[in-house]
This record gives structure tokens, sequence and C-alpha cells, in this order.
């Protein structure tokens, strides 16, 4: 599983405004402010991890912006790993905003695969956390069907549906990323 959103959904728990307008949480890098996280909306609006302060507001001049708290993000997904916890005995963090389950046998409990992820799905929505899911042979397949494919269940011998290719959003590789 993977919280794309993490750290603005933790903001917007506390904050609902975070979430009806264009809001980015900021770090200091290399004497700039960076944005370090964005919510859904300002995503839309074309910003991303790793634009400055500077260029984001001249794209989008109602965005809103605050320190981001990595710390926070990283609390919150310490107590993650307990309320997870009963899907699969085993459950690790995936880092960054991930975590992993070892399902292997558990899905019966959930009514099959497809009962487990919907289960999983709900509990994200009651804690206010937008989640992409996947489960798949490996746990390296479900990683990257839930960080960069569509997600759901991939059948064993399929890295996923032919009809939607694995794309990398710009802000998950940090290394190829432009800078000033």
């Amino acid at each position: 599983m993977w919280f794309a959103f993490l750290p603005t959904d933790r903001l917007a728990r506390a904050r609902p405004e975070v979430t009806t307008s264009p809001w980015v949480l900021l770090d200091k890098d290399r004497g700039a402010l960076r944005l370090s996280a964005v919510n859904a909306e300002a995503l839309a609006l074309g910003l991303s991890p790793g634009l400055t302060w500077a260029d984001a507001q001249a794209q989008v001049p109602h965005a809103t912006g605050e320190p981001h708290d990595p710390a926070g993000d990283a609390a919150l997904l310490e107590r993650l790993l307990s309320a997870f916890g009963r899907f699969s005995p085993m459950v690790a963090l995936d880092l960054p905003h991930g975590l992993v389950l070892d399902v292997t046998g558990c899905a019966h409990l959930f009514g099959g695969e497809m009962g487990l992820l919907q289960a999983v799905q709900r509990l994200c929505e009651r804690l206010g956390l937008q989640v992409r899911l996947a489960i798949a042979r490996t746990p390296q397949a479900a990683r990257a069907q839930a960080r960069f494919g569509p997600g759901g269940i991939i059948a064993p011998g399929r890295t996923g549906p032919a009809s939607a290719p694995c794309r990398l959003p710009p802000w998950s590789c940090p290394s190829a990323m432009p800078r000033p």
C-alpha cells in the first residue's frame, strides 16, 4: 500500500481546508524553499515536489504553503503499522509513505483478495488517507504496481493490466528532478 498524499492527508485530518484548495508543504533545500509534498488539487494544477516555492506561486498564485513536518509523517506511519496488523501478522514500513503487508494465507479471512483490498480501502477512508493498493505474487511487483501502476490484484505471471502502462511520476525519482 502506498499513501501518495500522506503528508497532506495527515494535515487534512486536523485541518479540512487542506483538501479544498491547492496546498503544499515546504522544506528548505540549498537556500531555497521547495515543495516537499502537495495535495491532490495542487498536483492536478501542475505542482509537484521539488519545485521551488517561488515557481509554484508563479504557476498557482492561490496555493497555500506551510512548513513540512517529516517527523509527523514518520510517527503516523509507525501508528499505521499496528492499525494494519489486523490484516496480516507481518506488516513493515516501505519508505517513503508506504506499508507492506504479507497477506499470504490471510485473504480467505476477508472473503478473498478482493474482499481484503476492500477492507483495507475502507479503513484508509475512515482514517482520512488516500491509498493505492496492490496484491501480487512478489512484494516487489506489488510495490511497483501500487506506486507506479494502477494497483489492484495482479495475476501471477503478469506485471499488470496490459492496457495500463506503468509511468513514473516526476517526484518518484529525486535524482531525475531538475535542479537550478
